[in-house]
């Protein structure tokens, strides 16, 4: 009988421990906030990931719980996990991001709490509260920055610039003009109101005239503001090249330029070159975005932008292309820059007074110098023979940096001018135009008195 009991005894001891190791856990829910959410805006974005032991997740809850007395906690999400078998749904893991409108839920302004409970299927002797596995001190911001345009006359062609001068409130981070998928950030420093900014923005030469630019701002929580720029923008027409690819110019181009930019050897040229015209072309536009990035909120500028001295213009801005071999267009490209020509290795000048960011080796663009002439606005001179400048140096208007040459995808020797907006190529002719300056940028520079120069610069 003694025995009988005793194998009972260890039959129910081992049942127990069987189910306790099967069914209990041996940690508790776990929650780990992915990325901070100090402020928290009308749209909020929140990352989270949850883990439970081997009977897995049951239920997840996120709230928000306002800081004043007595305050209900107001549910952002709430979503359950269904068993598999009789153990739990053995969900072990899961990430979940929700973006709920606060707005719309009605969360007040103010300090609160974000929590998180998380429930498993594991057994439990004591039964869990329901208090959270994750509380998050948070503020809630529902309200936008605000925008006061100060520019009204926005007039421009497609493929031209133009400059908005506005005032944001103190709590913007982030400002600028969005014009379809293409941002141009807002500069704030250069007037001597903290909380004015300046933007010069485009409407590339790859949109339409139905191209509506938005004045944007963002605030730490994530709210935006958005203001229409009242702008006309008149239609042009491009002209349309058609260039004649010869056997000559694929022997003399396409095995250096691969060469020059690490690519594999080929034998078929035409196939090379297209490789060159498309992909490369590409690969450099970004690299030049990059390059582009930050500009400082001053500038320096000497009177309207130097056109090259005694040189002809040989393509302009926008031309559109169609390369042609042996009778067959292969390919179609846009130009992006202005194409000027003089005697060979003609001395060429700095455009205006700015510093070098650039001046190396640039794939279709050959030895290449990037300018930045302060507030966002670039200038590029391509297929140089030589240069005469280094990145960060200072270089004034009229100086020499290089000469001109056939480096890159040159068919002779020229100079290719670009004007850029944060690495968006825009028409030079407007900034050569002192009439246009004058009207369209330095008027609009002048609405607020400007900042003082910063010391290093002060004289």
């Amino acid at each position: 009988m003694r025995t009988l009991i005793a194998i009972l005894f260890l039959v129910f001891a081992g049942t127990c421990g069987a189910l306790w190791w099967l069914q209990f856990e041996s940690y508790p829910p776990q929650v780990e906030l992915l990325a901070e959410v100090g402020k928290i805006g009308r749209k909020a974005t929140i990352d989270l990931a949850l883990r439970a032991d081997a009977p897995g997740l049951r239920a997840v809850e996120v709230r928000i719980r306002p800081e004043a007395a007595n305050a209900e906690p107001i549910v952002l999400h709430s979503e359950g996990f269904e068993a598999t078998s009789w153990r739990g749904s053995g969900l072990r893991e899961r990430r979940i991001t929700i973006e709920p409108d606060l707005t719309a839920l009605g969360v007040p302004e103010g300090r609160a709490a974000l929590e998180v409970v998380v429930d498993s299927y594991a057994w439990h002797i004591v039964p869990q509260a329901d208090s959270p596995q994750l509380t998050v001190p948070i503020e809630i911001d529902l309200t936008p920055p605000r925008l006061e345009m100060l520019t009204s006359a926005h007039a421009m062609r497609l493929g031209g610039a133009a400059l908005v001068v506005f005032k944001q409130s103190a709590d913007t981070v982030a400002s600028g003009v969005e014009v379809g998928d293409y941002y141009f950030p807002a500069k704030r420093g250069y007037f001597a109101d903290a909380d004015a900014a300046l933007a010069f923005f485009a409407v590339p030469q790859d949109l339409d005239t139905k191209a509506r630019p938005r004045l944007v701002a963002r605030d730490a929580a994530g709210n935006r503001r958005e203001v229409r720029v009242p702008c006309q923008v008149r239609a042009r027409d491009f002209r349309e090249r058609t260039l004649e690819i010869s056997d000559s110019f694929l022997q003399r181009k396409v095995p250096e330029i691969r060469e020059d930019n690490r690519l594999p050897a080929t034998d078929d040229l035409l196939q090379g070159y297209l490789e060159i015209n498309r992909d490369l072309r590409r690969r450099n536009e970004e690299m030049i975005r990059e390059v582009t990035r930050e500009s400082p909120p001053q500038a320096d500028w000497d009177g309207f932008f130097l056109r090259q001295s005694r040189a002809a213009s040989v393509s302009n801005f926008a031309d559109r292309r169609a390369y042609e071999y042996k009778g067959e267009i292969v390919d179609r490209q846009i130009h992006l820059g202005f194409d000027l020509a003089s005697v060979k290795h003609t001395p060429i000048e700095v455009t205006q007074n700015g510093k070098v960011v650039f001046a190396d080796y640039l794939g279709i663009y050959g030895d290449t110098v990037i300018l930045d002439h302060g507030l966002g606005v670039f200038s590029l001179y391509g297929h140089l023979s030589s240069i005469a400048v280094g990145v960060g140096e200072t270089v004034a208007r009229g100086a020499i940096l290089g000469r001109s040459g056939e480096t890159g995808l040159a068919g002779g020797d020229h100079l290719h001018y670009s004007i850029m907006l944060h690495g968006i190529h825009v028409d030079p002719v407007e900034w050569w135009d002192q009439h246009w300056l004058e009207d369209q940028v330095f008027s609009k520079l002048a609405l607020l008195p400007k900042a003082a120069a910063p010391p290093e610069e002060a004289n």
